[in-house]
């Protein structure tokens, strides 16, 4: 009964091994890659800096321009400086306003699928494509005259690992999902499994039986 049951837990063990090892390894990997990580850099802040500039930019002849589209009384004006690029928050008595002084804003987005990666945020919004190795875009809603998501390379690679962790492949966010549950429980399997296979095989273990 005892080889038998050694022989089926091995088996069991083995197949449940094969069948989960692929997960195991993106656990892994994820674990290792968000450990060591710099959120800062994942979330973009390394490349952004947002301050108040309200006399910062000495409305030189190209801001007195952009300035005079605006027809109402303004409230402050707020710099928002994106690795080189420059762009302006006005804010006047009932709006928001988003000026550029670069030429970096090459779209605005009313529509994104849901496996973008703006999923889910407030829609239009502008795309800021910096030159920078990081290949960061920063997505600006024009009428909340915010940046609401910034986005490079090493938040890509997050984003990937992370929806292997989890196991949600659409949105990321739902670890309750029955794919993860059921890989976890097996992956629970597989480590009883192997300390069941040790007690099985252990001599140690055997000769104390003998001695009780």
């Amino acid at each position: 009964m005892s080889r038998k049951l050694h022989l089926r837990t091995r088996k069991t063990h083995r197949y449940l091994g094969l069948f989960i090892g692929a997960q195991f390894l993106f656990w892994t990997i994820g674990g290792l890659y968000f450990s060591w990580n710099n959120m800062k850099d994942v979330h973009g802040k390394t490349l952004l800096d947002k301050s108040e500039h309200t006399f910062a930019f000495q409305f030189n002849e190209p801001v007195r321009k952009l300035l005079g589209v605006i027809k109402e009384p303004i409230k402050n004006i707020e710099g928002i400086v994106v690795h080189q690029d420059s762009l302006l928050r006005v804010k006047t008595v009932s709006k928001n306003y988003l000026l550029t002084l670069s030429n970096s804003v090459y779209a605005i987005k009313d529509s994104l699928t849901k496996d973008h990666e703006y999923r889910e945020k407030p829609l239009p919004v502008y795309v800021v494509e910096l030159e920078h190795s990081t290949n960061t875009k920063v997505y600006v809603h024009p009428q909340l005259a915010k940046i609401t998501s910034v986005r490079n390379d090493n938040w890509r690679r997050f984003d990937f690992l992370w929806m292997l962790h989890v196991m949600d492949f659409e949105t990321r966010d739902h670890i309750t999902n029955w794919t993860l549950r059921i890989f976890s429980v097996l992956g629970l399997a597989t480590i009883l499994s192997g300390f069941y296979l040790f007690y099985l095989s252990s001599s140690t273990i055997r000769k104390l039986k003998r001695k009780m």
